[in-house]
Order: structure tokens, then sequence, then C-alpha cells
């Protein structure tokens, strides 16, 4: 099990500027409580443009995954509220979540 020990330091960053960092930042995250817990399993980011792409499962069901597509001025705090309000279900096809973008 991976054990993430340093997301306060990026949740106070203004931005976060690489793949990797978005990574460490969401993986093994734990959210929710009770049956609605769910850990976090970041499967790939890839950033384009003006923004990333983070591909999010749930740790217990690979099948039940959100891609998060967050503004590069964007926080892990921005990210990580987005999940929050996020119930995972397994769909057909990922449903994707903006965070802080424009069109």
């Amino acid at each position: 099990m991976n054990v993430i020990t340093s997301t306060d330091r990026h949740e106070q960053q203004q931005s976060i500027t690489a793949a990797s960092e978005w990574f460490e930042a969401l993986d093994q995250r734990v959210f929710g409580q009770g049956h609605a817990r769910w850990v976090a399993s970041v499967l790939r980011v890839h950033g384009v443009d003006r923004d990333w792409w983070i591909d999010v499962a749930i740790t217990a069901n690979q099948a039940a995954n959100v891609v998060v597509r967050v503004s590069r001025h964007a926080t892990v705090f921005h990210a990580v509220a987005a999940l929050r309000r996020y119930r995972p279900r397994t769909e057909w096809c990922a449903p994707v979540i903006d965070v802080m973008r424009t069109c």
C-alpha cells in the first residue's frame, strides 16, 4: 500500500506543475465515510495545453472511475473538493469532472 504523508504540502501550493505531483497528491487518498468510503487509485495523469486529465479509479473496483479535468491554475484543494462531492458508480463511460476550468 502506498501511503502519502505530504498531501497537506500539496494542498497549500498555488498550482501543481508535474504529472508526478498530481499522482502523489491524489493516489491512495481516502474519500467519504462509512459505506460511502472509497480510496482513490490514480491510473494516469496526462497534461495537455491548459489542463491536466487525471483518471481516478476506486481501489476496490477499478471499473468505477472518473476523469478529473483540472485547470493548470487549480490546486489539489480544488481537485479534492470535487472528488469529495463525487459518488462512485460503474458506468459504460467514465464521467468527467471539470475543476477550475474556463471554456
